[in-house]
């Protein structure tokens, strides 16, 4: 593991096949987002197809709240990069005691009921594993750990904060009281989209890792999604604000300098931060503002003209 002197905290990418099954459940539960991600609602209905009543009747019942914040902890806690097995024994082995020593270390507060919340988990795990994740395509899974080879080995290029913000296509994550580790975790599943979680001195980001199934032709996704993203007025002007702008700006500023309604405005602002034209400031998992991200314009200028030649 690398320390900077001048970093806040120490930060590194990890990856693991527990971490993917994790956001590739937290995709499907996520029913809001459905439309947002690149995967969209005809994947959710394809697998939702292949599932077992009992396990899609489950998964019908969760929801993205705090509930599902503490598994998502307490899987986290015990894959240590390590495979699915590996969890579930850990977790079927440790004694309920052991579990929430363990869970005390990285801020999760775990339910009075712990034996409920051991066999919730284990279901959700085993069945999704089961049903779904262990057919996922083996080139996304070796991909995700390729591109967490490969940032890595570029970090020492890099200050901290200019190597994060690269990795994750645009994020700062600010100083904040009691944090000394962010987890950067390549995903494919929720893309565009992210996961960040807090879970006391530790911040897990689950960032979009680029990886795309289907080949495009001279373009990814992703730098389609730059183009479309710059093809609306509003869209510039936000653009413009924030680049003239001395300090990052929050929602509200931006809603008031538009005069348009905070949907509207909100969903403005997840595309230019899909596309990587803008920062997002967070203290925890706490977003303060946006600014201008200036390196994406370079960045689609370049593609448009390599597809060119």
């Amino acid at each position: 593991m690398c320390y900077d002197v001048n970093a806040p905290y120490d930060v590194h990418v990890a990856y693991g096949p527990v971490f993917e099954l994790l956001s590739s459940l937290h995709t499907f539960i996520c029913r809001k987002a459905y439309k947002k991600t690149d995967l969209s609602s005809e994947w959710a209905e394809q697998v939702r197809g292949t599932l077992s009543p009992g396990l899609s009747g489950l998964l019908e019942t969760m929801e993205i709240n705090a509930d599902w914040k503490v598994i998502y902890g307490l899987v986290c806690m015990l894959t240590d990069q390590g495979g699915i097995d590996e969890v579930v024994d850990r977790l079927e082995s440790q004694t309920a005691q052991e579990l929430n020593d363990q869970a005390l270390a990285y801020g999760i507060l775990l339910p009075d009921d712990m034996e409920k919340l051991r066999r919730l988990t284990l279901r959700l795990l085993s069945g999704w594993y089961e049903e779904y994740f262990r057919h996922v395509d083996t080139s996304i899974l070796s991909g995700l750990k390729q591109e967490a080879e490969r940032r890595n080995k570029e970090k020492d290029a890099y200050s901290t904060m200019e190597w994060v913000d690269r990795t994750t296509n645009g994020f700062r994550f600010e100083p904040s009281e009691g944090l000394t580790r962010v987890l950067l975790v390549p995903q494919y599943h929720f893309q565009p989209i992210n996961i960040i979680y807090r879970f006391g001195s530790l911040l897990l980001c689950h960032y979009s890792a680029g990886i795309y199934v289907q080949a495009e032709d001279f373009l990814s996704s992703q730098e389609y999604r730059m183009i479309r993203s710059l093809g609306e007025k509003s869209r510039l002007k936000i653009l413009k604000y924030l680049y003239q702008s001395q300090s990052p700006r929050t929602f509200i500023e931006i809603v008031r300098h538009l005069k348009l309604s905070k949907g509207i405005t909100h969903d403005h602002i997840f595309k230019l931060r899909a596309s990587g034209f803008i920062h997002a400031h967070f203290d925890g998992e706490t977003l303060l503002g946006y600014s201008a991200r200036l390196s994406a314009v370079d960045e689609m200028h370049a593609s448009i003209l390599g597809y060119m030649e």
